[in-house]
């Protein structure tokens, strides 16, 4: 298993497990734990994510898969099961996962460069548009 896969391994149970009270930031940047529902399969997957303040409707994040051609599991999960739970910190979260249109993503991409200048990167590598999701909250528990 590769060093990051590891990590991450270790990084969403640590998450999990302290009900996010540790996991919450990974250096500079905000994670959050996303809870989401195979897309085939109907389990419960925990991704560990950055992700960007979009607040009052919630977060976004970035479907960048480390600059892979192909989109990460967790996108297709959200998009055959939209409404999840999301742990922010120690606040746990239901959301409805949206894609953002063109315009939009156009809009916030600025600041989620400025934020992490590695996603022009993941995008090159990718050769493909990185979906932005919004993950707006229905409901903070």
């Amino acid at each position: 298993m590769a060093d990051y896969a590891w990590f991450s391994k270790w990084h969403r149970w640590v998450y999990h497990h302290t009900g996010g009270w540790i996991g919450g930031k990974l250096g500079p940047f905000p994670m959050v734990l996303m809870y989401t529902i195979g897309a085939k399969t109907g389990q419960t997957r925990m991704v560990p994510l950055q992700y960007y303040d979009a607040e009052p409707e919630g977060i976004m994040v970035l479907a960048s898969n480390n600059g892979q051609p192909k989109a990460p599991a967790w996108y297709h999960n959200l998009k055959a099961h939209p409404e999840i739970d999301i742990l922010v910190g120690h606040q746990k979260r239901r959301v409805r996962a949206e894609e953002l249109p063109p315009e939009r993503r156009a809009q916030v991409w600025p600041e989620m460069h400025r934020q992490n200048s590695a996603i022009e990167t993941y995008a090159a590598k990718a050769g493909r548009v990185l979906p932005i999701m919004l993950l707006r909250t229905l409901k903070t528990y």
